[in-house]
């Protein structure tokens, strides 16, 4: 289990995957102590959750993205989920054939923005193998009486890889930048991780 400092830590670079930062602006960012931050790090770093290199006079603490990083990351992007109390959110989870992809929300919702007419803009992404347009149609029909309405997306994780390594802005990219994970996060952090080997920085 994680400390409370070190959960906190590890939240803050969950929300900003690509955060590299000294001990004294995380200080600052987080209102505690330099020694119980600078310990707190070190701990996590002990336990190949974060990394440390030396760039010139300073030293850079940044994530990284290993099997332990990846589940306690997961854990805290699903409980935030709950936090989030989005429109049907139990109902979406309780929908058995899309219980082992990678759920989550996008746009208004997970920006805490949303409005009467908004949508719900739900990404569910499959394996490779797994044909979308039938999840698709699957669950737009398990979907239809919801309220707000299901707008769906669905994509194999190879094309969020792809979104993710091309240059131009895509919508793999805006997922990249809000979203709100329901279910199984593992797998964004793998496809995460695979992206960030081949080049991936934002």
């Amino acid at each position: 289990m994680l400390t409370k400092n070190q959960a906190e830590i590890l939240n803050l670079f969950r929300k900003n995957v690509l955060l590299k930062i000294n001990i004294l602006q995380l200080t600052k960012k987080l209102g505690k102590s330099y020694q119980r931050v600078y310990e707190s790090v070190k701990k996590l770093e002990k336990r190949n959750i974060l990394k440390i290199d030396k760039l010139g006079n300073t030293n850079l603490t940044s994530l990284l993205l290993s099997r332990e990083s990846i589940l306690y990351l997961s854990l805290l992007d699903e409980q935030e989920a709950i936090k989030a109390n989005l429109p049907n959110f139990n109902k979406i989870l309780e929908i058995k054939e899309i219980s082992q992809y990678l759920i989550l929300v996008t746009g208004s919702y997970a920006k805490a923005k949303q409005t009467k007419a908004s949508d719900l803009d739900l990404v569910i992404v499959i394996p490779n193998n797994e044909k979308a347009i039938e999840i698709q149609k699957l669950v737009e029909n398990l979907t239809l009486t919801f309220y707000p309405k299901v707008h769906l997306y669905v994509f194999n994780n190879k094309d969020i890889l792809e979104m993710l390594l091309e240059r131009k802005e895509n919508y793999g990219k805006e997922i990249f930048k809000n979203h709100t994970i329901l279910k199984n996060a593992y797998i964004y952090y793998e496809i995460l991780k695979e992206a960030i080997k081949n080049g991936f920085s934002g």
